[in-house]
């Protein structure tokens, strides 16, 4: 057993933490966002579990996007493992409030779902009662309360968090380890960010580098582009009051 400082290292962590599961049960299902901490999550429950009893299910905005399902499909091929496919529970509330779109009738008459309602069917799809996700300590305040409190092991949600120790290096050391590829960058920005959302940099990462997968988001969504418009305008705005405010500095020392 590898022990740091007295503690289990991270990857002895994630190991101790999956045969806990394995002792209740000898299947597991993945949540797959797509992203890096999400597929050594993957790999190693294949490794514990085998690929035969391991699944995981991936939620989309818009399916069939290639940006998402080149990421999904490399999973399947080299693990081979079955990923489902399932809307994003965020969708109910998107259609509901007209988010992005035009108003559809009775669409704000419809349930709201929540992530358990995607559990569920995602559970019954795969016939797995345990589900594992990469989230870590140090993604947030709010994950660090929630992967304290149960210590990355949810008995009574039937949840493991076998990342929880990583750190960003940990993941992306292993990652290049396994030599798996890198899944793509979704953002404009410096950080690294892969899943598909409604995020500016997202939409302009994916408008300038999937152009495809941009054009098939308008045709759900078409009202994004207003989004980019108002978004680049404040930019324009910043960059001419940086320019004002410099001139301004420029004449008090005159």
């Amino acid at each position: 057993m590898v022990v740091e400082r007295g503690k289990l290292t991270p990857l002895a962590d994630t190991a101790r933490l999956l045969r806990d599961v394995h002792a209740k049960t000898d299947k597991i299902l993945v949540g797959l966002s797509g992203g890096k901490d999400s597929i050594v999550v993957l790999d190693q429950c294949v490794r514990e579990f085998g690929a035969k009893n391991t699944h995981a299910y991936f939620m989309y905005l818009v399916d069939g996007l290639r940006c998402a399902e080149m990421t999904i499909d490399y999973c399947e091929r080299r693990l081979g493992v079955m990923v489902h496919r399932f809307p994003h529970w965020r969708l109910s509330l998107i259609y509901k409030n007209a988010m992005y779109m035009p108003h559809w009738n009775g669409a704000d008459t419809g349930r709201r779902l929540k992530q358990l309602d995607i559990e569920r069917a995602a559970r019954e799809a795969s016939g797995c009662d345990w589900i594992a996700y990469g989230h870590r300590l140090a993604d947030s305040i709010e994950r660090i309360a929630m992967l304290k409190s149960c210590g990355g092991f949810d008995t009574k949600g039937r949840r493991v968090y076998p990342l929880m120790r990583w750190n960003e290096a940990s993941v992306y050391a292993y990652l290049r380890q396994r030599k798996f590829l890198l899944p793509p960058k979704l953002s404009i920005l410096k950080r690294q960010m892969t899943g598909v959302g409604f995020h500016e940099d997202t939409l302009l990462a994916i408008r300038e580098r999937f152009p495809d997968d941009y054009a098939k988001i308008m045709e759900v969504f078409p009202y994004v582009e207003s989004k980019l418009a108002r978004y680049e305008m404040k930019k324009k705005s910043w960059k001419q009051k940086t320019y004002v405010d410099t001139w301004r500095s420029s004449l008090k020392g005159r």
